[in-house]
């Protein structure tokens, strides 16, 4: 029998929530084959990564298997190549067998999500710690755990304020979350370290806006900024981290900061094979319509952080007034009690 071939690229929030909607309107259809291409074979809850980043929560719990979540989706762990759109055919490649082999389909629906950026600011991506995958959590909670144990031997106490200062670049959810995440870490861990003192604990947000949080206003912004800094986080706005070597942070109006321990989560764009396909572009997003389908490519639709779709009204909770949102546009409910 000939097979309706649904190829889904990307293994996120889009990407598998497509695959089981998928699953339950076409599951007892023989005649219907979803493929979901991932990178990983999870589903990974990212507004929990910094309660892996302060050790709060354990691993599995913001992990969901793909093939635990997806029963009747064919699941490939392998990394997308190319995509050509025209002959219906996305190259993949399995990095650990060294294999390539091309997948054609019927429809595809592109969910690749986003990657940093790092706006080609030197020593970023030789030297700076991310926040967007689990192993970037892992690799914070261990720096942080890994510069208490330097800091305890050592016997200068500026090299070990240096060794605990964290510099945490962007002010939205990410940032703040991580700066509150790390801050409680080291605080609450260096009782067992009796040559450190609270005081040589240094973590400070760096962002160029005029408060942080952004997305609530300024008004929940600057009561979030009160809250931050009666911890003890230290807040630098109207300012951009311009240089990083590993040692110490530059910043555009002069000021340096030393430190071992830069994380940037000041900026993230679309995957770059989305830049490279033949249809409208919006700041590297695919432009798509009403139902996400991209124009000119029939079965074709982009969903998540690589696609764009038309504005429509809804209300805005937080101003009381009308605001745009995108269709696509999925809300997530982050916990933050670092703040209140």
């Amino acid at each position: 029998m000939e097979k309706n071939r649904i190829l889904i690229l990307g293994g996120g929030f889009a990407g598998a929530y497509a695959a089981r909607r998928l699953e339950k309107h076409f599951g007892k259809h023989p005649d219907v084959e979803v493929t979901l291409v991932s990178h990983e074979n999870f589903v990974l809850f990212t507004p929990m990564l910094h309660e892996v980043a302060g050790s709060d929560v354990d691993v599995a719990a913001i992990v969901q298997p793909l093939r635990k979540m997806l029963r009747r989706t064919r699941v490939a762990i392998a990394e997308v190549e190319a995509i050509d759109l025209k002959s219906k055919q996305v190259r993949v490649h399995h990095q650990e067998l060294g294999r390539r082999y091309e997948l054609g389909y019927d429809h595809l629906v592109l969910a690749l999500g986003a990657v940093t950026n790092f706006y080609r600011i030197p020593g970023l991506a030789e030297h700076a710690l991310r926040m967007k995958t689990l192993g970037d959590a892992i690799l914070m909670r261990n720096r942080a755990i890994e510069a208490l144990e330097l800091a305890d031997n050592l016997t200068d106490t500026e090299l070990q304020q240096t060794t605990l200062t964290v510099v945490i670049a962007g002010g939205g959810f990410a940032g703040i979350e991580t700066a509150g995440a790390v801050n409680d870490l080291l605080h609450e861990s260096i009782r067992f370290y009796p040559r450190l003192t609270r005081a040589m604990v240094r973590v400070v947000v760096v962002d160029p806006g005029d408060h942080i949080l952004p997305e609530l206003g300024p008004r929940l912004g600057n009561y979030a900024m009160g809250k931050l800094r009666a911890r003890g986080i230290e807040i630098r706005l109207g300012a951009k981290v311009s240089k990083y070597d590993g040692q110490e942070v530059v910043l555009d109006d002069g000021t340096t900061i030393a430190t071992r321990m830069l994380v940037w989560t000041a900026g993230i764009t679309p995957s770059p094979l989305v830049s490279e396909l033949p249809c409208a572009l919006q700041r590297g997003r695919v432009l798509t319509d009403a139902s996400m389908q991209v124009p000119d490519w029939p079965g074709v639709w982009a969903l998540g952080d690589c696609g764009v779709s038309p504005v429509s009204w809804t209300p805005d909770p937080f101003r009381g007034k009308r605001s745009s949102r995108c269709p696509n546009h999925t809300n997530r409910t982050r916990g933050s009690s670092r703040i209140g």
